[in-house]
């Protein structure tokens, strides 16, 4: 259960794209100027769905199983993952190494299971699957950006709800925090931080942190897997 996760948010965060944002600077964004950067951000969005159709990227992972009552730690896995993260369609995902509580095992016993990726918030139907609105300025992660709110129209679990970080001077999507709309089983909850960079003028996932709860009785009694990403290298897919 824990291999396939992150699968249902990486091609939508790829290209569109909770690590608190700094307290103590806010500022309100007017009408005006939250229709002007939405605007801004749409024009960029939807020239980068017609010319590619995803991000190919190397990576290494990091996933720990913790008992969410008393927070002991289960199991660690590491990996080196390529992934090929579609923008309309199913990821393409392939372990390169596995290590499971320092030993090494098969790539092949890592079970990955695939979904479909989020719908992008940026494309041609982002208005019809969200509502989106420049919230306000804030300080993220050190920068002064723009928090945009996103909130899905429809509530399922192929919809993004939560904020996403751009750069007031630059217009640079630098990162989104959030979850899915709907919690479809086994999933008890969610969260999400992805931190950002440009790549011929794209932004990629640069790393990130995912949280899960998941909860089958007998078969996956309930855990709490913390899963860490780093990308090693990413390009394009035309």
């Amino acid at each position: 259960m824990k291999q396939h996760l992150t699968a249902y948010f990486c091609a939508a965060l790829a290209a569109v794209t909770l690590q608190p944002a700094t307290a103590g600077y806010s500022n309100p964004v007017s009408a005006e100027e939250s229709d002007r950067i939405i605007k801004a951000a749409f024009e960029q969005g939807i020239g980068i769905y017609k010319k590619y159709s995803g991000v190919e990227s190397l990576r290494k992972e990091v996933v720990s199983e913790y008992d969410p009552a008393t927070k002991k730690l289960k199991s660690v896995s590491e990996l080196t993952i390529k992934r090929k993260d579609f923008f309309y369609r199913e990821p393409e995902i392939e372990v390169l190494t596995y290590k499971k509580d320092g030993k090494d095992m098969a790539p092949s016993k890592f079970r990955v299971m695939k979904a479909m990726p989020l719908y992008p918030v940026f494309d041609e139907k982002g208005r019809d699957n969200y509502l989106i609105t420049v919230a306000e300025k804030i300080k993220h992660d050190g920068r002064q950006c723009y928090r945009i709110q996103v909130d899905p129209r429809r509530e399922t679990s192929r919809h993004f709800k939560g904020s996403i970080f751009v750069a007031v001077n630059s217009m640079e999507m630098v990162g989104i925090e959030g979850t899915i709309a709907k919690l479809d089983f086994p999933i008890k909850d969610f969260r999400i931080t992805v931190k950002t960079k440009l790549f011929n003028n794209v932004p990629v996932t640069q790393s990130g942190e995912f949280q899960v709860r998941i909860n089958v009785p007998v078969f996956y009694p309930d855990t709490l897997i913390v899963s860490t990403l780093e990308t090693i290298e990413s390009k394009l897919m035309l």
